[in-house]
């Protein structure tokens, strides 16, 4: 664990009690299902005043190493799919206006997925201990929770933020907020989840906001219709089943 600096004696013992690399193990524990299933409905704000809905059913499998979302609303975009490999390192986009299944590079990452505030990177549910480091800074309360707050901060200039603060909640190790800064240090967007509970033996957050600073806008995505350990075939998270 990297060295806290310490304010208080109380502080001292929690420091002592856990290291950040327990506290991000277990927030990704939560993370071992064998599938899930749910419906999405995807809100777009956007700073004129307009709200832009579209509705998207995922599908991920072993965790979250393998990751399908299917949009059916609106019309125009009915049959556009992402897909995530491999915890999000590999993404595939597909067009149904087009027919065409292009890959995702990683210079791309960082653009909008479907002109909302979440990115693919921001999508995608990578371990952000390879590409960033990282140190437990302390314990505060965010939005009445008591929570662990790491800091990441980017290994290569090349990463879609320069550095970024996560809360996790202590009750349960999820985390319920994120902030994330640009490479000149400006806070660029918010996360903030919502509705938390117990569905089955996970938990699972029924709300996601993320707001864009920069450009004062935010999305909102609820969750509904959550399911887990359904059984899902494997050839679903391939290329060839993009076009189908």
């Amino acid at each position: 664990m990297k060295t806290c600096v310490i304010m208080i004696c109380g502080f001292v013992i929690s420091c002592a009690a856990i290291s950040v690399d327990e506290i991000l193990d277990k927030s990704e524990a939560n993370d071992n299902f064998s599938t899930m299933v749910s419906v999405n409905t995807e809100e777009v704000y956007r700073a004129d005043g307009t709200v832009r809905t579209s509705v998207m059913k995922a599908y991920a499998k072993n965790g979250n190493e393998k990751m399908l979302m299917e949009y059916t609303e609106p019309k125009r975009i009915q049959g556009m799919k992402i897909l995530m490999l491999n915890d999000g390192d590999d993404i595939w986009f597909y067009s149904n206006r087009t027919n065409r299944v292009r890959k995702i590079a990683s210079h791309q990452k960082k653009q909008s997925a479907n002109n909302s505030d979440f990115s693919y990177d921001d999508m995608s549910m990578s371990d952000n201990r390879k590409d960033y480091s990282y140190s437990l800074t302390g314990e505060e309360e965010k939005d009445g929770k008591d929570c662990y707050k790491i800091e990441f901060k980017a290994n290569e200039e090349d990463q879609s933020y320069s550095r970024f603060f996560m809360w996790i909640d202590r009750s349960n190790y999820l985390a319920c907020a994120a902030e994330f800064y640009d490479e000149n240090d400006n806070l660029w967007k918010s996360l903030t989840v919502r509705d938390i509970k117990k569905v089955h033996e996970y938990w699972t957050a029924g709300e996601v906001e993320m707001r864009d600073i920069l450009k004062d806008s935010r999305t909102v995505i609820r969750s509904t219709n959550v399911e887990y350990d359904k059984e899902l075939p494997d050839d679903m998270f391939t290329e060839r089943y993009l076009k189908r």
